[in-house]
Parts: C-alpha cells; structure tokens; sequence
C-alpha cells in the first residue's frame, strides 16, 4: 500500500527566544525547544546529562526505607526471598538486576518466577503464589508487575509471606496493600519522575539497597548494572527524557564495555560491529531477549544475563538467535496469511481482524504491530484453539483501541492493554462473530471523516547548506534517541531532482541527485516511481554520516518525498 503522509512541522521558534541564546545553532534551537527544553539548566541538562547529578535520590520513593529495612531483615535472618518478574526485555532484565543486587548484598537464597507467556499470562497468578506458599517463600519481591495484583498480594500476605511490589504500570482504582509499595505511577507518590521502566524502578531499589551496605564499595558494582537497566528501559519504549536519558546514556557506556558472558555472546550473535546505541537495543538485542518468552520461556533469557559459564553463554545465545530466527519466520507467516484475509482494505475498512487456527497468543501481537503499521488502521489478530480465540491488538493515534474494547466487553472472556495495544479472549464462534461485527461499529464511529494515512512530524524547515558538519556534530549531543527523542527529521522543499538511479540487488531503493546532494530512499522505489529528473520536489529527511574505508561524508536518507506539480 503506498502512501504519502501527513506532514506536521513544529512550530518555529520566535525571535526572542534565538536573542535568549545567540550562541547556540538556530536549527539546534529548534530542536531543544521542540522537546520543551527553554531554560539553560535544562539545556545542559539534556545535552550533558551528569550520573549523579541528573537522577534522583532512590529514597524520595514514599516506601523505600521501609523496603530496604525489610529486605535487610529477611537476608540477616536468612529468609528465602523470591522475585517475581516478567517475560519482556524489560522484565527480564529487572529480575535479573534484582538477582544480582540481593546476592551482593549477601541474601542466600533468591528464588526467581517469570511466568510463562502462553499459560500463565503476565504479572503475579494465585497458581504461581501456591507455589510460593508450599516452597516456604519468606519475601516476595515483584519486578515489572504487581501494581494491579490485588487479590494475589493478599494471598501470599495471608500465608504470612511479606510483599514488596515494584513497577511502572498505571493502576487501577485500588491498590495492593503491599509491605512496601515502589511504584513511579501511583497517585501521591512522591517520586519526581513518573516515566522510569520497569527495569529503572527496579534499579532504584537496588541503588537504595547498594547505598546502605556499609560492609563494601558498591559504587562500581551500581554502575555495572547499568547495560540491563539501558537494555530494559529502550525495550520498553519509556520516553528517553529526564532520568530515563541519563540511565540510557551512562548504560551504553557501560553496554559497551559489558562484561557479562550472555550479552557479549548475544552481541556476537546478532553481528553488530562498532559502538552500541539504541537501535542495537531496540531492533537486535531486545528482540533477541524477547524471543525466549514468545517462543518458549524466558527463564532461558535471564539466565543469559546471569550466567558467569563461557559453554553456558554461547549455548543459550545460538538458542536465542534460533528462537529469534524463528519468531521471524513465524511472524512473516502469519502476515502473509494475514495480507490474504484482508486484502487491499478500502476506505470502509477502519479496523483490520485476522484470524488462523493453532497461531501463538506470544506472536499474534508482532503480527498486528505489522498491519497497524502498514495500512495506519487498528488492527487485531487472533490464534484460535479450540473454542477459544486469543488475541492481541495495536492501534494508531486517532483510535484507543481498549476504550473499544470496552464497548464490546459482552463478547469478551477477559481483555486488558491501554490506548494503543490490548490483549483479548473470546470463548466461542458466536461471540467471536459478535465482537468482529461491533468492533466494526465502534471503530467506524469513532474514525468517521478521519483521514487514515500516517502523520510524519517534522523538526525543522531548514535549507541544504544548514545541514553541515557543525550541525552533525550538535546532533550526536541529542543522542541517545528514542521514544520522546526521535531521531530529527528535516525538511528542505523545491529542489531539483538532477538524477534518479535504482541500487540494491532486488532494485527496492532509490538514490536521487537533489541540489548537488546524493539522497538514499530505502524501499521506496514503487512509492517514487513517478520522480524522475528535471521534476522538483520537497522532501523529508533524516542527517547521518557515512563512514567507508576512511571517508566521512554526510548522508541523506528520505523519510517522505513530495512531488511538486
């Protein structure tokens, strides 16, 4: 489906605020007020972030004295404590941070739990805590979950197990009456950030825990934590502003100095040369470490982060890189299927279903990520076993595809997610049927008279001479990018294409002369089959450098391509 997108350009600045700082590069300016940095302190702030300085002290949390006392008490009379974790990236990585911190601080044993993705589901279960029970569990900690486990809390509690829950979710109107609650989203917390991932709430405790140990220096052992706590917190997709920057930032220095076995192993893997940054994260290690629980269990993952085993290392890195091999062939299966089903969806069609016997509840969300993406329209797709159908969906801006949910919540065995993903069981054809038809409904009210095409946000109009080597250099300041951080897309309109010419062995890419400038257009070559030289065109673009046999040059990658008529 080929599409041009809504382009929306960020209001310029005025000229007060480019007289407020006369040094700085108006386009960079640009940037910094686009991300509502407009004071000096937080300028430097963002561009500079300080390890100690730009976080905030792990004892503002209301309850995080009182945790640290309790998790004290259990190690020094020798309790057994469990952490309970989650199957993400950023789940995994949390328990196994939690891991670590407990046994430096000398607890003997530390029991772990991450539930099972496909017969467990996520967060704290009652069959989960029985065990916990029978096993004689003295403290539980959860990572990553917990926030919503009223009645599990209370169980474990009622059998005289202590709990301290710590996580990032929102919510809900009640809360668990944990022994200690180190949740950044709960109402009268006093945490001033609110926006830390699962991983950074949990590397807060350990901070804390680390900090009252006065039996040794744990200041380096703190800061070697931090290649889990950047991979957790960019898997998440939590905004890489504020504390989360600075966590990220320091964590990619330390990522790429790693001296655990399991990630120099999974880096080796995955096959990616030069310095680390957000997209090995997001794109090559975190799908890597997600795999585990999509296909089988992520038990195998933490113990890729803890094992201190070189055999050990290298086994369950190829085991993870076969797991992600096949979670790829699978995805790529199920959206071809998909593809069929659907079709080429009409202007009618404001929500995407598709449905296939036997498909894994742990891969039909990467499924209808794809399809939300490719056609810009909610999508749901379901694995049907039996008389049961489970499925995952994920929406786009203009539509909070769990408020629907709710509308058709009589169809529904259970269901869950926020605006732009949710997860769902339906028990029986009937109600499947029925769901189908008034989530049709509901999406065709709330999307009436809206244009369904991508929005493309735009930094900065600026002219080809502005993008130098001075700017790139202001650029790498901007780096780590991510959720709230994007990479900057520029704008230059009116140019002349000078020459057109096909690369890439299939003749998918594009490579344009504008201006004198070579831009690189990836996958783009049906989308700009009518551009051709002597036409003009406006075009969005991203600013890299390419660095090859010892050449720099800079580089232009097209986002988006506009033909003037």
């Amino acid at each position: 489906m080929i599409m041009n997108m809504k382009w929306k350009i960020a209001a310029k600045i005025d000229d007060d605020f480019k007289d407020k700082f006369p040094e700085i590069n108006p386009v960079v300016l640009q940037l910094l007020y686009n991300r509502r940095l407009k004071d000096q302190e937080s300028i430097d702030r963002f561009l500079g972030p300080d390890y100690k300085l730009d976080q905030h002290d792990p004892y503002l949390f209301n309850d995080m004295k009182k945790a640290v006392k309790i998790i004290y008490e259990m190690i020094g009379a020798s309790k057994k404590i469990s952490v309970y974790g989650d199957y993400d990236a950023d789940g995994v990585s949390s328990t196994a941070l939690m891991y670590l911190t407990l046994k430096r601080i000398g607890a003997e044993y530390v029991h772990i739990h991450i539930p099972n993705r496909l017969n467990e589901g996520y967060g704290i279960n009652q069959e989960a805590i029985r065990e916990l029970i029978a096993a004689k569990i003295d403290l539980i900690i959860s990572v990553d979950c917990g926030i919503t486990a009223i009645a599990e809390v209370k169980m474990a509690q009622d059998a005289g197990i202590k709990v301290i829950v710590t996580d990032h979710h929102l919510p809900g109107n009640e809360l668990p009456k944990a022994d200690a609650l180190i949740v950044s989203t709960v109402k009268n917390e006093k945490y001033p950030f609110k926006k830390l991932a699962g991983v950074g709430v949990a590397f807060k405790l350990a901070q804390a825990l680390l900090r009252a140990d006065k039996s040794q220096n744990n200041e380096s052992f703190e800061k070697w934590l931090l290649d889990l706590v950047a991979i957790g917190t960019v898997a998440d997709m939590v905004p890489l502003l504020g504390e989360n920057r600075t966590l990220v930032k320091w964590g990619l220095l330390v990522l790429n100095k790693t001296q655990r076995l399991g990630l120099k192993e999974l880096i080796a893997g995955a096959a990616i040369k030069g310095q680390l940054g957000t997209y090995n994260i997001g794109y090559q290690l975190a799908p890597r470490i997600n795999a585990a629980g999509r296909m089988d269990h992520a038990n195998t993952a933490y113990e890729l982060l803890i094992t201190d085993d070189e055999a050990e290392a290298l086994a369950i890195a190829n085991d993870l890189n076969q797991k992600n091999i096949g979670r790829q062939k699978a995805t790529d299966e199920m959206m071809k299927i998909s593809l069929e089903q659907i079709g080429q969806p009409t202007d009618n069609d404001k929500i995407l279903f598709s449905q296939y016997d036997g498909w894994s509840a742990g891969l039909v969300g990467l499924a209808a990520g794809k399809l939300a993406d490719k056609f810009h329209r909610p999508a749901i797709v379901f694995g049907k076993m039996g008389d049961k159908y489970v499925g995952s969906g994920r929406s786009i801006e203009e539509f909070n595809i769990t408020e629907g949910l709710e509308q058709c919540a009589a169809y529904l065995a259970e269901f869950g997610g926020h605006e732009q993903a949710c997860g769902l069981t339906i028990v029986g054809a009937d109600n499947y049927e029925k769901f189908i038809n008034q989530m049709k409904k509901v999406a065709a009210k709330k999307l009436a008279g809206v244009e369904l095409i991508p929005s493309l946000e735009i930094e900065a109009e600026i002219e080809l001479n502005q993008a130098n080597w001075d700017l790139i250099d202001q650029l790498n300041k901007f780096e780590p990018f991510g959720e709230s951080n994007q990479e900057p897309v520029f704008l230059t309109k009116n140019m002349a294409v000078t020459d057109k010419a096909v690369i890439g062995g299939s003749g998918q890419h594009l490579r344009f002369d504008l201006a004198g400038r070579k831009f690189l257009a990836f996958n783009k070559a049906a989308e700009c089959a009518n551009i051709n030289p002597g036409d003009k065109v406006d075009v969005a673009y991203k600013i890299n450098v390419n660095e090859w046999n010892g050449n720099r040059e800079i580089e232009f990658k097209v986002v988006d391509i506009k033909k003037i008529f």
